[in-house]
């Protein structure tokens, strides 16, 4: 009887003493930090941490931004990324930035803040982004850039 429990005791305990392991690369282990009595966190940065663009959004554009480009530099003002400067910017690009911002668009999310971008840039432009020098930008989509050469 003694050496069941003491068995049982010994697999209950083997399966807490088990390594958690990150999802994108299954060989390594990632450390768990006890945060409480009983709980413990995964010692890995959330997805919105890694790329500060798949944060949620949630918000209400104010009165006061009145175009898409202001629209897309409020949206980006917390998140360390900034418009790309105007001399990049192709000729469309800037007349997308300087269009008034559309009724519809006021209020976002919630979606990641690179899905917000895209829908106020709309389907003709795609989303560009710079993460070394942590720029973003717009340029007409590859199949109307086709179209029109």
């Amino acid at each position: 009887m003694k050496s069941i429990s003491l068995a049982l005791a010994l697999s209950c305990l083997s399966s807490f003493a088990q390594a958690d392991t990150h999802p994108g690369s299954p060989d390594e282990t990632v450390e768990r930090i006890q945060t409480g009595r009983y709980s413990y966190v995964k010692n890995i940065p959330p997805a919105d941490q890694l790329n500060p663009l798949k944060v949620v959004v949630r918000t209400n554009i104010p009165q006061s931004v009145s175009s898409v480009g202001q629209t897309v530099e409020f949206l980006l003002a917390r998140s360390g990324y900034v418009l790309a400067d105007a001399a990049v910017l192709s000729e469309e690009a800037k007349a997308l930035l300087n269009l008034p911002l559309p009724a519809i668009h006021r209020k976002i999310g919630p979606m990641t803040l690179d899905k917000a971008l895209t829908t106020l840039s709309g389907e003709a432009f795609e989303l560009v982004v710079d993460p070394v020098h942590r720029k973003v930008a717009f340029e007409l989509a590859s199949n109307l850039v086709a179209r029109n050469q």
